[in-house]
């Protein structure tokens, strides 16, 4: 399932639209047929260069992040504990030494920020497989050690592959009905709440790494740019992730197990 998503997903993206979108124009004109190839060489720009500009990271990113604008841990009440959803660190390179923190990195920052503020006595991370052995988990956990968070203190999920596998695997850890203080990405947040809410979590959202800036570069905002497009990118996956979550029914209430007694 985790690939077969994968593999579906990039169907919704800029860059994989666009490239088929070429594809399909040089079938037409190998075919003779220059009004076809026109059609679709106009399609293959378009759907790469809107999401690359200003207006589109505005469009489609800002909504998901103005949900979850950016709190101080005073801000946040105290909780149960506090969950960091992988994704922020990379494995290291063949010749390097630690996890590479990535654009998500805050998210390993803000837990540590949080634990450090004393605002719940655990810190659980989560996050499978990223590279041959290594986890997502066990790579936020060296650096939350190196950020001073000790050891007794940080819980380990280290069998996700998804949000969802996250939000499941987390209650199994947990009573299930804790007060959590989540961490993600501001534009992950909305997906991610849902799910964990799902699962009979109080959810207070600690969102971070926002990626729209709050003073735009001084480029004109028609100017395509890798990271627009990177930031469009990882919005559309969340439009459409919660859309299909949605009509999946992965948002509603997990019913409690029937009790032995109640089957009896």
């Amino acid at each position: 399932m985790f690939t077969l998503t994968k593999i579906l997903s990039l169907f919704v993206y800029p860059l994989s639209l666009g490239l088929f979108f070429v594809g399909l124009s040089l079938w037409g004109q190998l075919r003779g047929n220059r009004a076809a190839a026109g059609l679709y060489t106009f399609l293959a720009l378009g759907v790469i260069y809107v999401p690359s500009t200003q207006f589109g990271v505005d469009t489609l990113a800002a909504p998901l992040e103005a949900r979850y604008p950016a709190f101080s841990p005073e801000e946040l009440p105290d909780a149960d504990v506090i969950v960091v959803l992988g994704g922020g660190i990379d494995a290291e390179g063949k010749f390097g030494r630690w996890g590479d923190l990535n654009n998500a990195s805050d998210r390993v920052l803000t837990g540590a920020e949080l634990w450090e503020a004393s605002k719940a006595p655990r810190v659980i991370v989560s996050g499978g497989e990223v590279q041959g052995p290594v986890t997502a988990a066990s790579l936020a956990r060296d650096v939350l050690k190196r950020l001073g968070v000790p050891s007794n203190a940080i819980r380990l999920e280290e069998g996700s592959l998804t949000t969802q596998d996250e939000a499941i695997a987390i209650s199994n850890l947990t009573t299930g009905s804790e007060h959590i203080l989540l961490v993600t990405s501001a534009l992950h947040m909305r997906r991610a709440s849902a799910l964990f809410a799902a699962q009979g979590f109080k959810v207070t959202a600690a969102p971070t790494d926002h990626r729209v800036h709050r003073y735009p570069k001084a480029i004109p905002g028609w100017m395509p740019t890798v990271e627009h497009l990177s930031t469009s990118t990882a919005a559309i996956h969340e439009w459409v992730g919660f859309w299909v979550y949605d009509r999946l029914g992965r948002f509603d209430p997990v019913k409690p197990a029937e009790s032995s007694s109640d089957k009896q």
